[in-house]
């Protein structure tokens, strides 16, 4: 199975609005979605490259909206900016550990 629906939805599209995208037909995007046809290896470039995506995103594990906004929003920022709010995380990480093994011992 593949996350085309999952990654076209997140961006806002149709399905007719990849298809336009990528020259193919709004059936032809629905049949891929399901894995009822298998494209060639260069149709998946092409929908890659028009949702905007790594080729190995359309086939890695499914991540949730949230974990995936995440993952863009990092990105996103400039290099000097990433170690900041990777520390920031990592203070929320360790906060909700503590809080678990906390109430774990009430």
């Amino acid at each position: 199975m593949n996350n085309i629906a999952r990654i076209r939805k997140a961006k806002g599209l149709r399905q007719n609005d990849l298809a336009d995208m990528v020259g193919v037909s709004q059936p032809h995007i629905s049949r891929i979605e399901k894995g009822d046809e298998g494209p060639p290896l260069s149709l998946f470039r092409t929908i890659a490259d028009a949702l905007n995506v790594p080729l190995s995103a359309l086939f890695s594990d499914p991540r949730t909206d949230v974990e995936q906004a995440l993952i863009e929003a990092f990105r996103d920022l400039p290099e000097s900016r990433r170690q900041g709010w990777l520390e920031m995380a990592r203070l929320v990480q360790a906060e909700a550990r503590a809080a678990d093994r906390a109430s774990d011992q009430s």
